[in-house]
């Protein structure tokens, strides 16, 4: 064979990173295929595009269907959601093995990771379906999720101007898909913090911690005026969706006793909230029902959580606003929301102590939940799991020639406490809610391990 031939064969072979492309759509098709459209307790909600969801996710429905037609667009929601799960899941694995130039078999294994992840979903988890399959907002801000915490990375490392800008728009982007999202402006805020530390000069340092907080306020400013503007148009009302209260009450009266009626000044509140804490009583859907330990208190909020959110206070509350005059809609939400607030904002402090012990509990399980599923056993591989990160971040954080690595490890580990931090705080950390992190707690262990025998050589 000539040399004109083997350039010719070799120019005919898929490049490994086109190879990983291809099992990426392959796999993700698979569970489209196989497993087909899943609907949650929220997709309804999506569908009808109500006051109380942010706009971008129904907005994304409300296209499709107006293409595809009622009968077909579902199909098209979960295709397309699963071929952007496989993008963002290759294009995050490969970032990573060309900024750290892994083998491929490396990065074969941190796609693996991705693989595996989705596995648990499908197969051993309760809800039994991969969040791209489904009609919920997680089934696109987890791969808008793993691209921004890449050009988050590039922003801090590298000083990356564009990346900066592309992380801040996608920022705005998943808070207005779901609020949750939020997370990423705190995250990318730490990361700069903690990431330029001893690398810039004290006028450089401050001028990039300038930048990104602006950055990120504008980011903000963008996120809610979308908001407001897709209620404009679609409800006349130039106003942030609704309900999002609700998630803050919930823990509230779920900390709450009944004598606490007292510290509400609002006659009409007050009425309410002994009407919802008789409810709660009858459900058994407060703090004191509770068994002893952290394990038996969690466990007790995350099963009555939906039961004061959803069945207890979510009609309720709209009905008593329009029994006291205001309008079915937005309107009557609104009032909800306030109402919801005079309850939250007299209740906190004298709770304080009983908040903090939820709080506490909803964090160790969000931890767990980042990395394990939640058992007995796992508990315990969880406590060592981080130990071991933990400790190997350190390593690589103390020395020069592996401290990039350190890096991705500490942005992994500030992108998981803030998120436990925050959903702890909003509501209870089930997997839903802390998936966005699991892949990535691997991969970054991946990496880290990857660079030591290596470095280690020279």
């Amino acid at each position: 064979m000539n040399r004109e031939e083997k350039a010719r064969n070799t120019d005919r072979r898929i490049s490994p990173s086109i190879a990983r492309l291809i099992s990426c759509v392959v796999f993700y098709m698979a569970f489209c295929i196989i497993f087909g459209v899943q609907m949650g307790a929220d997709s309804a909600g999506y569908i009808r595009m109500i006051a109380a969801r942010e706009p971008v996710y129904p907005l994304f429905l409300w296209a499709l269907r107006s293409v595809f037609g009622e009968g077909h667009y579902l199909w098209v929601v979960i295709v397309l959601q699963n071929l952007l799960m496989a993008a963002a899941v290759w294009y995050s694995t490969e970032e990573f093995g060309k900024r750290f130039s892994l083998p491929g078999f490396v990065t074969a294994g941190m796609i693996a990771v991705h693989f595996g992840v989705a596995c648990v979903c499908q197969f051993l988890a309760e809800r039994g379906a991969i969040y791209s399959n489904m009609i919920m907002t997680e089934g696109i801000t987890i791969s808008l999720w793993l691209i921004f915490m890449v050009w988050m990375m590039r922003a801090v490392l590298d000083t990356d101007r564009k990346a900066l800008i592309g992380a801040l728009l996608l920022a705005a982007l998943m808070m207005d898909t779901r609020k949750q999202m939020a997370v990423g402006y705190i995250t990318i805020c730490a990361a700069m913090f903690f990431g330029r530390m001893g690398k810039d000069t004290l006028k450089d340092y401050i001028k990039h911690l300038v930048i990104v907080v602006c950055g990120c306020v504008l980011s903000v400013v963008l996120a809610i005026g979308g908001t407001r503007l897709y209620n404009y148009v679609l409800r006349g009302d130039f106003a942030q969706n609704t309900r999002d209260m609700n998630l803050v009450l919930t823990t509230t009266l779920y900390a709450a006793d009944k004598e606490d009626a007292s510290l509400i000044e609002e006659e009409a509140v007050r009425d309410l909230f002994a009407l919802t804490m008789e409810k709660l009583e009858e459900s058994e859907s407060n703090y004191r029902f509770a068994g002893s330990g952290w394990r038996a208190l969690e466990s007790h909020y995350e099963d009555h959580f939906d039961v004061i959110t959803i069945d207890t206070t979510g009609d309720l509350y709209i009905e008593y606003a329009m029994e006291r005059g205001f309008t079915k809609g937005i309107e009557a939400e609104q009032e909800a929301d306030r109402m919801s607030a005079v309850i939250v904002s007299s209740l906190f402090a004298d709770n304080l102590g009983t908040y903090l012990r939820i709080y506490g509990a909803s964090i160790l399980n969000g931890l767990i939940n980042t990395v394990a599923k939640r058992s007995s056993l796992l508990d315990w591989y969880a406590l060592l799991a981080y130990i071991a990160y933990i400790a190997l971040m350190i390593v690589c954080l103390r020395k020069k020639e592996w401290r990039i690595a350190g890096m991705v490890g500490l942005f992994v580990l500030l992108a998981i406490l803030v998120n436990v931090g925050v959903a702890a705080a909003l509501i209870f950390c089930q997997t839903r809610y802390m998936i966005y992190n699991m892949a990535l707690f691997y991969v970054a262990g991946i990496v880290m391990l990857s660079q030591l025998p290596a470095k280690s050589k020279k």
